[in-house]
């Protein structure tokens, strides 16, 4: 029995069809159908009923899966142990959200660099939702997203860091809670086909707030564009590395209730990069960390600051 055989019906199993698993694996539909009739021989059973077009794992193939994952991962897992440091000069395809790509992508990615200068890290922008099927195919290898509501059993999802809501206006708006500026001013809406949009949406729902809705916009860049030519207010998360160069615009904090949005790294269980994601969370984890520590000192150095 081969381990790519085993990879091309776990495939199998995900996918749906020979045909959509042929691409995930790289190989024809012929293939994966010759591979699946090898792997029933030399398993002396049937795993697919092929009455049905296309066929459709039976109950003997659904029961071999997990096990199927279990031996993939103990293979995998035998390789990076004896792999050699140089297998981080390798290539690691990440999805990034827009409104990451200011702040924590550079910052990671430099630190990456630095630390291993012959990995090449390749980022390809995307919304949260638009990289589950890039990950199911194989085109990225993680991808930094908010929390999905819910996470499939051959995904991992893992946080690293929680960016609370934030109300921005205008710099001269008055000095006024986030209630009161949202009903006082146009709401420019983050777009609620996004996990972060239906954030602000149950928010603004739970705590009973009409907006006067002037727009619905689908990157977090382009609302806060609009409030700083004075076009309204708007609720994003506040970013856990903060762009070198933010708009001069008013951040109102919502409270000790205000609702977090959650960032971490979604990746399928058996990526064979899984070292290489690995090394990318320990360090997005140690700069959110970094910034935290120096975001605290320097609110003390302020408060001091006013007392004197």
């Amino acid at each position: 029995m081969s381990i790519r055989r085993l990879r091309t019906l776990v495939a199998v199993a995900e996918r749906g069809s020979f045909g959509d698993a042929a691409e995930a694996v790289s190989l024809s539909q012929a293939a994966v159908s010759l591979q699946m009739k090898s792997l029933e021989e030399d398993l002396q059973v049937t795993l697919f009923d092929r009455t049905k077009r296309p066929p459709v794992l039976n109950a003997t193939g659904h029961a071999l899966i997990p096990r199927a994952r279990e031996a993939l991962r103990a293979y995998d897992d035998l390789l990076r142990s004896v792999a050699s440091e140089t297998e981080l000069s390798g290539e690691l395809v990440m999805g990034a959200m827009p409104w990451t790509m200011t702040g924590t992508v550079p910052v990671v990615v430099s630190k990456l660099r630095n630390i291993y200068p012959h990995l090449r890290v390749h980022v390809v922008p995307a919304h949260a939702v638009q990289m589950l099927p890039q990950l199911e195919r194989g085109q990225l290898d993680t991808g930094i997203v908010t929390q999905p509501p819910y996470v499939p059993d051959h995904l991992e999802y893992r946080p690293f860091a929680d960016e609370p809501l934030m109300l921005l206006a205008p710099k001269d708006s008055p000095s006024l809670p986030a209630r009161e500026l949202l009903e006082r001013y146009p709401f420019i809406r983050f777009d609620r086909n996004q996990w972060v949009g239906q954030l602000i949406d149950d928010w603004l729902r739970k705590e009973g707030i009409q907006v006067n809705e002037l727009m619905e916009l689908d990157t977090i860049e382009s609302v806060s564009n609009m409030v700083y030519f004075n076009l309204g207010v708007t609720l994003v998360p506040q970013p856990c590395i903060p762009p070198p160069n933010p708009l001069p615009l008013r951040r109102v904090p919502l409270g000790p209730d205000a609702p977090n949005r959650v960032l971490g790294l979604l990746t399928r269980r058996d990526s064979p990069k899984s070292r290489l994601v690995d090394v990318l969370y320990e360090q997005l984890v140690s700069i959110v960390e970094a910034e935290r520590i120096k975001a605290g000192t320097i609110q003390t150095a302020q408060k001091e600051a006013i007392k004197k």
